[in-house]
């Protein structure tokens, strides 16, 4: 995965599954960029009650659609919710290094060493670890560095892979083989690993 520069744009950018879901959809059937902004704003398919975050929310997913290739449009459009949440997660990692940098040294660690259980310290440490190694984030404010904590554990919640977010239980994922297969045939390994698959 190639890595791009650490950014706090996830505080506005959540999981956006379901329209990223639905971008997939509109991808498929042939559509540019310009024609599914159209249609997103002038069918509500966000189904959102105000504009207030519309444009920002379809760039952001826009972004994320075009690290995907065909066959994982495909997946993300049409295999069930668990395994499309997975499609999401890794277009998330593509373009937003926080969350792949956390997906890799965290969880991936966590689950290479058998540790299930994601604690408030192993949060705290990664961004300790980032203030000190990076210096556009050592100049957040602490609110913001508040909110991409909360962000980053719902993403991973909403994945499926913290199965608890009281206790923090890890869970590794079951993948469909085709989704398993494309991302081994791509070698995608450090991917597979996050998700608790043995490579």
């Amino acid at each position: 995965m190639t890595k791009v520069k650490y950014s706090s744009t996830l505080t506005g950018e959540p999981f956006l599954f379901y329209e990223s879901r639905q971008v997939a959809r509109l991808k498929l059937t042939g559509r540019n960029d310009q024609q599914i902004r159209e249609e997103i704003k002038t069918q509500n398919l966000f189904q959102y009650a105000t504009e207030k975050k519309l444009n920002d929310r379809i760039t952001a997913v826009l972004r994320r659609i075009k690290t995907l290739d065909e066959t994982l449009l495909r997946f993300l459009a049409e295999k069930p919710s668990e395994t499309a949440k997975v499609i999401n997660l890794y277009a998330i990692m593509k373009t937003n290094r926080l969350m792949l940098d956390f997906m890799v040294e965290v969880i991936g660690d966590k689950f290479e060493q058998g540790d299930l259980i994601l604690e408030k310290k192993d949060v705290n440490e990664f961004f300790a670890a980032k203030r000190e190694q990076q210096e556009n984030v050592a100049r957040w404010s602490d609110e913001t560095v508040a909110k991409l904590k909360q962000v980053l554990k719902r993403i991973v919640f909403e994945t499926g892979i913290l199965a608890d977010r009281k206790t923090g239980r890890l869970q590794r994922l079951t993948l469909d083989r085709d989704v398993e297969k494309y991302f081994g045939d791509q070698g995608e390994v450090e991917f597979l690993r996050v998700l608790g698959n043995q490579v």
